[in-house]
């Protein structure tokens, strides 16, 4: 834990060294042991802090019979010769820990009880949840170089960082920051005790338990220290050098003299010069908790306000590569496909690739051999023969026709993508089911007029309802919300026949039983036919956008909405087919953005992987063994255009962070995009 205590090193130094067993015990410990012994009077008090060590000609020993210690040797504050002080550095922690938890809720200044305190004192990070290190994929040349990044922006127009906070992780990082900031106010109890405590301890205690108290409190502010000279210009790193100078805040906050509420007011003036005017409230929040926190002598709100800081320096930071990302948007678009090639195939060359592309050889010899016989008539050899058998490929198994689920290993960026495309797809084909039972029993009920798309649209809106956040997570929660989907489609098509619904409970539980038959027998018969509306679209897509550069795939493909456009509610008149797609015509929005996003995947990965792991350049289908020589002559091929495509980047993004700097606002819509996470290397 020392290692964590530069900040004070100036003040003292320490070295340890192991010595012979003596006959002794701290009686500190102890101490801690009950709520009697710290709570009877301030004698009892003095006792646990100070009788713990005896001088004993010159020498500090423990006074009773204990286990092995050692002799420490301290030099003092004043700048007289070190002393040797002999305790039991391995217990310290656990020593200040007993003290805490035999605290009282209020007896410090703080709500939480001691056995919280004494945990998160313990427990906790010595790093607070931000530092320089954490925010380092933020960094402009951690963006050009991350390769999930460089993928997803293609496919999103509103692509953006923000804090991971959904799901587990989310939870956990949550939860793991909480427990530090509660560590936090552990230290500043200890603080109290230690430096302006009654009675006061003696300089040798101070100067053997400060390190220990000292864990977070020195790193928190050096992490502040270099956040904020990664946001502001060269100009002002001398200001926060001088404002953030870690030993002297250090000193003043053991002599009582540190002014938090005065530092928090300067670093809000820093703050507003170069954050976005959206970010002044949250500036101003953390002033008046620092100030009242002080105010008050509420530790609790201290930390808070610290807390508070480091969320603006986080959504600074956030601003600024979000702004990168908007203005380099079209460069890296554009540089995708070389940038992806040098990318996969430097590590495949070096053995360091994530990706068996055997398997994908293979997956596509399979792929040849079942859909070359039903592609147009062209050349077997020819380019666009393979990449209409590719297409096929990749539109069977996004529709699951057979039980298809799997695809290669090639696809790993591309996974999240497709489970979604996939996820949708299986709500199509359910809803579908949903209509065929709710056409079979208006008929058996007497309704003889066509099922007009506004019929279907009505259906679509009820049965989402009943789903709610269920929708996207797979065909079993279809069957477990069959009850009520049965009732409401029941009810729908007796409304629709001009009868009054049965509510008998064998009329329902019959109901239940026919749609969950349904999901079970008829999902892969509408699976294909969904398949089959939507391969010719996909097809002509790819055909239309085969020479497209990436950036113009970008502004064709991707849809300007991030959510999925509405179905119309108008009905189309005429339209007898019930099984025709009438409530889900291959011409809606919703159908033609599915077609978009799968052609979009499927030309951009064959651009990237079509000629490593698919075919040879001059069009031959490659080998179940890749000649390592010719992707050695790719990967020198590529990587001069890659640099000099990362040093326009870095050109380009220079500017970035003064344009930040004067306020201008996020895109409309920015914040509230999913967060990005980065694929580990």
């Amino acid at each position: 834990m020392q290692q964590n205590c530069g900040s004070i090193r100036r003040r003292k130094e320490m070295r340890s060294q192991p010595t012979k067993p003596v006959n002794s015990a701290s009686s500190f410990g102890p101490g801690f042991a009950s709520r009697s012994a710290m709570d009877v009077d301030d004698r009892s008090a003095s006792t646990s802090w100070h009788s713990s060590t005896t001088c004993l000609d010159g020498q500090m020993e423990e006074t009773v019979s204990g286990p092995r210690h050692a002799v420490v040797e301290v030099r003092s504050r004043d700048g007289s010769p070190a002393r040797t002080l002999s305790l039991y550095h391995s217990t310290i922690p656990e020593e200040l820990a007993g003290y805490l938890r035999v605290m009282m809720p209020g007896e410090t200044g703080v709500e939480q009880s001691g056995e919280e305190l004494a945990e998160n004192f313990l427990e906790a990070l010595d790093l607070p949840p931000v530092t320089k290190q954490s925010l380092s994929e933020l960094d402009i040349q951690s963006i050009i170089t991350n390769i999930k990044l460089r993928h997803d922006v293609n496919f999103d127009r509103d692509l953006s960082f923000r804090p991971n906070v959904d799901g587990v992780k989310g939870q956990e990082k949550e939860r793991v920051a909480d427990k530090y900031w509660g560590a936090l106010i552990a230290e500043l109890v200890l603080y109290n005790r230690m430096f302006h405590g009654t009675p006061p301890l003696s300089p040798i205690q101070v100067e053997a338990f400060t390190p220990y108290a000292q864990r977070r409190i020195p790193i928190l502010f050096q992490n502040v220290r270099d956040v904020l000279k990664s946001l502001v210009p060269d100009r002002d790193h001398s200001r926060v050098d001088e404002h953030l100078d870690v030993p002297m805040l250090m000193q003043a906050i053991e002599r009582g003299v540190c002014d938090l509420g005065r530092l928090s007011e300067w670093m809000a003036q820093l703050l507003k010069e170069h954050c976005a005017p959206m970010r002044d409230i949250l500036v101003d929040e953390m002033v008046t908790c620092t100030r009242l926190g002080e105010a008050d002598r509420n530790l609790e709100k201290i930390v808070e306000g610290l807390r508070k800081l480091f969320g603006i320096l986080e959504a600074m930071k956030l601003d600024v590569a979000n702004h990168q990302i908007r203005n380099l948007k079209t460069l890296l678009i554009e540089d995708s496909v070389n940038f992806e090639k040098h990318y996969h195939l430097d590590r495949l060359v070096h053995g360091r690739a994530r990706v068996n592309i055997n398997t994908a050889q293979t997956w596509f010899t399979d792929a040849v051999d079942e859909f070359g016989p039903q592609c147009s008539p062209r050349p077997r050899a020819g380019p666009c023969f393979e990449l209409e058998v590719f297409t096929r490929a990749v539109t069977a198994i996004t529709f699951g026709r057979d039980g298809r689920s799997d695809f290669p290993d090639t696809f790993f960026l591309d996974h999240d993508r497709l489970a979604s495309l996939k996820a949708e797809v299986d709500d199509l084909v359910m809803f579908e089911v949903c209509m065929e039972m709710y056409t079979q029993l208006a008929r058996q009920l007497g309704y003889q007029g066509s099922m007009t798309l506004a019929i279907g649209q009505q259906l679509r809106t009820a049965l989402s309802a009943i789903m709610g956040e269920a929708v996207g997570h797979g065909p079993h929660q279809w069957m477990l919300n069959s009850e009520a989907l049965s009732l409401e489609i029941l009810r729908q098509a007796s409304h629709l026949a001009g009868q009054t619904p049965s509510c008998s409970f064998d009329h329902m539980a019959e109901a239940n039983q026919h749609l969950r038959t349904l999901f079970v027998r008829r999902s892969s018969w509408h699976a294909s036919r969904l398949e089959a509306s939507l391969l010719p679209q996909i097809l002509a897509n790819v055909d239309r956008h085969s020479t497209s550069s990436p950036i113009e795939l970008f502004n064709a493909l991707v849809s300007i909405s991030p959510s999925m456009p509405p179905l119309p509610s108008l009905s189309r008149p005429n339209i007898a087919d019930t099984f025709a797609f009438a409530h889900l015509h291959p011409e809606t929005a919703k159908l033609t953005d599915l077609a978009n996003r799968v052609t979009h995947i499927i030309l951009l990965h064959w651009r990237i992987w079509g000629p490593i792991a698919y075919v040879q350049e001059d069009g031959s289908q490659r080998s179940a063994s890749t000649d390592g020589n010719a992707m050695a002559n790719q990967v020198s091929q590529s990587q001069s255009q890659s640099r000099q495509v990362a040093s326009n980047a870095e050109k380009d993004a220079s500017t970035v962070p003064t344009s930040m700097r004067t306020g201008e606002k996020l895109d409309k819509g920015q914040e509230a995009h999913g967060c990005h996470q980065s694929l580990p290397q």
